[in-house]
């Protein structure tokens, strides 16, 4: 179960995601994600509802804010990657450790995600990009621009996760997370999520310290990209909980090492 609400929570919707529920709805795509086709099911009518109206209202709708006409975004649905897709996504191998490959050699499993399926940062690295921006007389940015999944704090340094290889969070029944690679930040960064608006930081003041690939000086890194360990978390469990965990967990580095960024000169866009 997924919630949808608008930036206040005043109106919001749940929304069944449960495989069994997904593999029933009928209407199906073949959704284009980079250079890659992938198979997605339709939520239903009552997202795509909800979102339409958000989308129509005077807010975002720029044609109703210049007194044109009024665009009713009947097109725009809400997709999910299908259960068990005939070809699912996978982690660019080059970066995993064997510990992540399965027994058939393959890597580990990506839904709709850019490249990797979890992204983690730490308070820490946003406290030091907001000092910075805060000496140019610039506004702090808040972590929802960068998107990760886990956030930490308690770090003895900014950045300190850029050298973290293995982590388990949850004590010693938690699950394995491998950072395999620093993540490019793209002009999403820059964009207001509630407005749409969008400006040049944080990827100007990034670009005074965090170009850290020699290929690529164009790339600025924030937060790292992560894979989970097969077969990791939380056996003593029910299985409902496995790989399960909640916020105020504790992390514990298990290995460090020199930092990864990406193999291929390719810009984040």
């Amino acid at each position: 179960m997924i919630k949808l609400s608008d930036e206040d929570d005043k109106r919001k919707i749940f929304i069944d995601i449960t495989p069994s529920t997904l593999l029933k709805n009928p209407l199906r795509y073949h959704a284009g994600l980079w250079d890659e086709s992938v198979e997605v099911v339709d939520v239903g009518d009552k997202a795509a509802a909800f979102i339409q109206s958000i989308l129509q209202s005077s807010k975002y709708n720029t044609h109703t804010s210049t007194g044109g006409m009024v665009e009713t975004y009947d097109d725009v649905r809400v997709v999910a990657q299908l259960p068990k897709p005939q070809r699912p996504r996978r982690v660019n191998g080059r970066y995993c450790p064997p510990s992540t490959i399965d027994i058939m050699g393959r890597s580990p499993k990506v839904s709709l995600t850019d490249g990797f399926p979890i992204l983690i940062a730490s308070e820490e690295s946003l406290n030091e990009l907001n000092r910075r921006l805060g000496e140019k007389g610039k506004d702090a940015i808040p972590m929802s621009r960068f998107r990760p999944n886990i956030v930490v704090k308690g770090l003895r340094e900014a950045f300190e996760e850029d050298t973290w290889k293995a982590i388990q969070i949850g004590g010693v029944d938690g699950p394995i997370f491998h950072i395999v690679k620093g993540c490019p930040r793209c002009k999403q960064s820059c964009t207001d999520q509630l407005t749409g608006e969008r400006f040049d930081e944080p990827l100007v003041t990034l670009g005074e310290f965090r170009a850290l690939n020699p290929k690529n000086k164009e790339d600025v890194y924030f937060a790292q990209n992560v894979v989970l360990q097969p077969g990791s978390g939380r056996k003593s469990r029910k299985i409902s909980t496995l790989n399960s965990i909640a916020v105020g967990d504790s992390v514990r580095v298990l290995t460090r090492g020199n930092p990864v960024w990406d193999i291929d000169s390719v810009q984040a866009e």
